[in-house]
């Protein structure tokens, strides 16, 4: 038998390469570049530490375990993503400004208009005051 038909064979069954996976061995190729200069015993065994923890993750028999894992990482993935591309379209945003509102904290999208301004949430119906400073 092939070399790669006994690895097929291994690897039935475990977890694999997944999202998680890529993420720690990011995590330790950062931690080697900062171990090039710092040359600490401390960062040498954190890059130890995350890699077996990586290869424990690939060989884990335990599927359903690493799948909520990943699932989780993957949720926060997006969620930061999500975060990311809010705050990158509300700054290329010229004609508007973003107010939260102080009563049910939803955020208003409200023309941009120099100066003092009364306004009513149109979820709580509450009215406050709006300070815009940039026209």
């Amino acid at each position: 038998m092939n070399f790669r038909y006994k690895l097929m064979r291994f690897m039935s069954g475990r977890n694999g390469i997944d999202t998680v996976f890529y993420m720690l061995f990011g995590v330790a190729f950062v931690l080697f570049v900062v171990n090039l200069f710092a040359r600490t015993i401390f960062v040498q065994l954190l890059i130890d530490a995350v890699m077996i923890y990586a290869l424990f993750r690939v060989l884990s028999r335990n599927l359903e375990a690493r799948r909520r894992e990943n699932q989780k990482v993957l949720g926060a993935l997006y969620r930061f993503k999500k975060y990311c591309n809010t705050k990158k379209q509300r700054a290329n945003d010229k004609t508007h400004v973003y107010k939260k509102c102080p009563r049910c904290h939803s955020v208003l999208r409200l023309p941009r208009r120099k100066g003092k301004h009364t306004t009513v949430c149109p979820k709580c119906k509450n009215e406050f005051k709006v300070y815009v400073f940039k026209a």
